[in-house]
């Protein structure tokens, strides 16, 4: 019997602990939630950010670098984007909330974002680079080295190549990198035409010559006809030459159009 009691005895202490400790979280939810605990809950956030300024652990510096030497995104809007002020505790900086918003920004392709005590940010941005300017539909959309859109209305470099057509970003990058093996065709290629969304006409043009010439590639065998190209033009000089179009399709050849002869077929044409 004196065992019963005393595991009756408790069991009730146990329970007004529980009642106490529910209504005790009941007062303090009260509290913060009225009039005067928005107050206190105030005046304590700023007490802790003064005292953490005093203390020497408040922001004081941001710094951004960036991995490329020419870049697109300003400075002062990373800065506006971040949302961080001098004298922020340092502890209450997010750095995941600051990169992602950092990434949202439409140039940037990734950044790391570290803290660095007592008083440091310090940002690290890599950028999107504009591979080509996409003409479709009558709109311009800059392409970055995947081929991806970049959505932006900042002016871009004026040499930026000229992609056109609505299946051009698909097929970009490829043409991209054969035309990387030929450095001296492609230092000359000016713009890039999907034809009837199946091969590519290149635009070259020649400065010093100030004169314009076409290349129609094949649908399949890019590379290989580049490079004959190539080796026909270090030859024969055929990008200087008086020639207004060079027709790659037919395999092992290369079929010329004088000048001179396109400018007769454009007279035709008008009449």
């Amino acid at each position: 019997m004196r065992l019963k009691k005393v595991a009756l005895n408790f069991s009730l202490k146990t329970r007004a602990l529980i009642a106490g400790g529910v209504w005790a979280c009941v007062g303090v939810v009260a509290f913060f939630c009225s009039e005067t605990g928005k107050s206190f809950s105030e005046w304590s956030r700023q007490t802790w950010q003064t005292a953490w300024q005093k203390s020497g652990r408040s922001l004081q510096q941001v710094t951004v670098d960036w991995q490329e030497t020419t870049h697109y995104t300003k400075t002062e809007e990373i800065l506006k984007t971040i949302g961080v002020s001098r004298g922020d505790a340092m502890s209450d900086i997010d750095l995941d909330d600051m990169k992602q918003k950092i990434e949202k920004l439409p140039w940037v392709r990734q950044t790391v974002v570290e803290r660095y005590w007592p008083n440091k940010i310090k940002i690290t941005i890599e950028e999107k680079m504009p591979l080509a300017l996409w003409q479709n539909n009558k709109q311009y959309h800059p392409l970055d080295e995947y081929a991806q859109v970049i959505n932006t209305t900042k002016q871009l470099p004026a040499d930026l190549l000229l992609v056109v057509g609505p299946d051009a970003p698909q097929h970009l990058v490829s043409l991209i990198r054969d035309l990387e093996k030929v450095p001296d065709i492609y230092q000359y290629v000016r713009a890039a035409i999907r034809v009837n969304e199946r091969h590519w006409n290149l635009k070259l043009f020649h400065v010093e010559k100030g004169k314009g010439l076409e290349v129609v590639l094949p649908d399949t065998g890019i590379l290989d006809a580049l490079k004959r190209l190539e080796e026909h033009s270090k030859k024969e000089k055929l990008i200087k030459r008086q020639v207004a179009l060079i027709d790659l399709r037919a395999k092992g050849k290369l079929l010329l159009k004088p000048i001179d002869v396109a400018q007769s077929n454009k007279k035709v044409k008008k009449k």
